[in-house]
C-alpha cells in the first residue's frame, strides 16, 4: 500500500474590515507575513451576522485574496497563528480587532479554513486548531457545505474563486 501525499494548495485569506479602513496599510501588512498577493477580490458587505459587529463596528466588509505560489496543506496551522499574530498587532487602540483574517487553502476539490473554535463538523488538526471545509468543487462551480457561514452559502466571492483557481491549475501544471 502506497501512502498519497496531498498536492500543494493555494493560500487564501478571506478577510473582513470596515469599509473605511485604511485597505493600504493591511494589504501591505498582509503581504508582508504571507508573500506576494495575486489576487485581490472585490469587497462585499458582510451583513449576514453581528458577530464582529461590537469589536470591529458597523459596515463591515469581506474579500478574499490568494498569494503567489503554493503553500502545502499541512503547514495551515503555522499560517493560521501567522494570522492571529497578525489581527493581534493591528488592533485599535481600544484593543478590539480592525481586520479579520481567515487564512486557508484552496486545492482542485475544496476550501478549508482553520479555526481555533470547535465544531461539530470540524476535524482537530492539532495545536488547537480546527479545520473546517466550507466549500466544495464539482461541475465548475463551488458549493457551500450544509455548515457554512451565510454569506458562503450566497457565495458573492464565486467569481473571484473562480479567478483564483484556475491561477491555482496553471502554477500546479508548470503553466505559469
Amino acid at each position: 500500500m502506497s501512502i498519497h501525499s496531498p498536492s500543494p494548495a493555494k493560500l487564501i485569506a478571506f478577510i473582513i474590515a470596515p469599509q473605511n479602513s485604511l485597505k493600504d496599510t493591511w494589504l501591505s501588512a498582509i503581504a508582508d507575513k504571507f508573500g506576494t498577493l495575486e489576487h485581490k477580490g472585490e469587497f462585499f458587505p458582510f451583513c449576514k451576522t453581528d458577530y464582529y459587529k461590537a469589536e470591529m463596528g458597523e459596515n463591515l466588509h469581506r474579500c478574499v485574496v490568494s498569494f503567489e505560489g503554493l503553500a502545502e496543506p499541512e503547514n495551515i496551522n503555522t499560517y493560521k497563528n501567522k494570522a492571529i499574530e497578525l489581527e493581534n498587532s493591528l488592533k485599535s487602540e481600544s484593543g478590539g480587532r480592525t481586520l479579520n483574517i481567515d487564512i486557508g487553502y484552496m486545492d482542485s476539490d475544496k476550501i478549508v479554513l482553520p479555526s481555533t473554535k470547535r465544531g461539530p463538523f470540524k476535524l482537530y488538526a492539532g495545536g488547537g486548531i480546527w479545520l473546517d471545509m466550507i466549500l466544495t468543487y464539482s461541475k465548475g462551480d463551488f458549493k457551500p457545505t450544509e455548515w457554512a457561514f451565510a454569506d458562503f452559502k450566497e457565495n458573492p466571492y464565486k467569481r473571484d474563486l473562480l479567478l483564483i483557481r484556475e491561477k491555482y491549475k496553471r502554477v500546479l501544471h508548470g503553466k505559469t
